[in-house]
């Protein structure tokens, strides 16, 4: 069987999943500062492009885990985690498909979050990495947006109440969730774009 390194387009995978949700988060928020209830509509039409995003990952990573494409260790540090983002996405996916409450899927982000951290953590802390700053960056950034994706799922699921009950908690919440899949999002696409040159030299 042919070597095939597929780490770039995984990487990017986790970018386009981080910006869609961003996307999706930043148009329910306006909306809700708009003083409207529907929000319906701006998750329905997310949870398709979510849903193939989270079964591309889901699916490759478990090819991943069986292929064995990445050096050493290195593939589980990498496939695990990828595997859970996968189910996370097409829970959040099915949860809205079938309009039942967020609350579960950001639990399952949460433990999926500190479970990135511990990955991190120790890939880390045993040198699996030649640019060992951006897999802690990297899996830093995304487990602690795991860990909030639980309050802010809390939120999506209270927010047209929260109109006339607001407290400011929750948008500090939103923002501090919304930076760090932001900055986790940028750097797992900095960090596939700085591996596509040496992907494209050594093909299979």
């Amino acid at each position: 069987m042919a070597f095939i390194d597929n780490l770039a387009y995984s990487l990017f995978a986790l970018s386009f999943a981080g910006f869609l949700l961003l996307y999706t988060i930043s148009s329910m928020y306006l909306v809700y500062r708009k003083k409207k209830k529907n929000f319906s509509e701006y998750l329905n039409s997310a949870s398709i492009p979510i849903a193939l995003l989270g079964a591309y990952i889901l699916i490759s990573g478990f090819w991943g885990q069986f292929a064995w494409p990445l050096p050493g260790s290195y593939n589980i540090l990498f496939y695990d985690p990828f595997i859970s983002f996968g189910i996370v996405l097409l829970s959040l996916a099915f949860s809205i498909r079938y309009n039942v409450r967020l609350e579960y899927t950001g639990f399952l982000g949460l433990m999926v979050g500190v479970m990135v951290l511990a990955y991190g953590f120790v890939g880390y802390n045993i040198g699996l990495t030649q640019a060992p700053i951006a897999l802690l960056g990297l899996y830093f950034l995304y487990g602690l947006a795991g860990i909030f994706s639980y309050p802010v799922a809390l939120i999506a699921d209270r927010l047209p109440g929260l109109q006339k009950n607001a407290w400011i908690g929750w948008n500090a919440l939103l923002v501090i969730f919304w930076l760090l899949l932001l900055g986790a999002s940028i750097l797992a696409g900095f960090v596939g774009v700085s591996a596509v040159p040496q992907h494209l030299l050594t093909p299979p």
